[in-house]
């Protein structure tokens, strides 16, 4: 099976008002005509708007809706916590909100969910997140988890080979960030994905870049001769 993730900068139903490209993108990928998406929200501590948006924009499009929560009850869409290997792995996709990855990873590793995530990949199963849920995918991502004011590299689960940072037009300290963690070798080469685009990378290897917004793309960032170098990707343009 080929190992399917969508990582996505900043977009979708959590930061936009109207129906979105990149959402109608995951459903698409999953070539199902009502897949089941199930959306994990434990970087925002399980925040009852997140999973309200995901019903709402996923309903909209037809799919069949359901959470994994550790914090607290999510209603009847949610997954019995007894259950969650099997319950994940019946699933076409799995989406990942944003908030701090760094804790989002210490509960998965707590519960196995980072073993359960690896073996959905590997089974087909489209993997997917916006924000802290694009970083968690890769080797590292440059994150404000330790504090809002500031950012730094965070170890994550490796599915992707190298680093990521992620709503990288949107704050210029960002960038300022990750060529600084490159330069220091704290880092390794490195994705950075503005707001409104995504990457999708299929066992590990980047296979195609989205965009919906205008400017919008993604970023390598890597060590060359001594110097820190950016180069923008073409996206190629996704619409509703």
């Amino acid at each position: 099976m080929t190992q399917r993730i969508l990582a996505i900068g900043g977009g979708g139903f959590l930061m936009e008002e109207n129906p979105s490209p990149i959402d109608a993108l995951v459903r698409d990928m999953t070539g199902k005509a009502r897949p089941k998406i199930c959306f994990i929200g434990t970087a925002s501590g399980d925040l009852p708007l997140q999973f309200a948006k995901f019903d709402a924009a996923y309903g909209y499009l037809g799919c069949e809706a359901s959470h994994l929560a550790f914090f607290r009850d999510t209603g009847p869409r949610a997954i019995p916590l007894t259950d969650i290997r099997s319950r994940l792995l019946d699933q076409d996709a799995i989406f990942v909100g944003g908030g701090n990855t760094k804790a989002a990873l210490g509960v998965w590793k707590e519960w196995g969910l980072d073993n359960v995530l690896r073996e959905a990949g590997n089974a087909g199963i489209l993997l997917a997140g916006m924000s802290a849920g694009a970083l968690c995918w890769f080797e590292s991502g440059v994150t404000d988890s330790f504090s809002p004011k500031w950012y730094r590299p965070v170890d994550c689960l490796g599915f992707i080979p190298g680093g990521c940072a992620v709503h990288y037009n949107g704050d210029p300290l960002r960038r300022e960030s990750l060529h600084a963690a490159c330069a220091a070798g704290g880092i390794g080469p490195s994705i950075a994905i503005d707001d409104y685009a995504a990457v999708f990378y299929a066992n590990g290897k980047r296979d195609a870049v989205y965009a919906w917004k205008g400017g919008s793309t993604a970023h390598l960032v890597d060590m060359v001769g001594g110097q820190v170098v950016e180069t923008a990707l073409p996206a190629a343009p996704i619409r509703s």
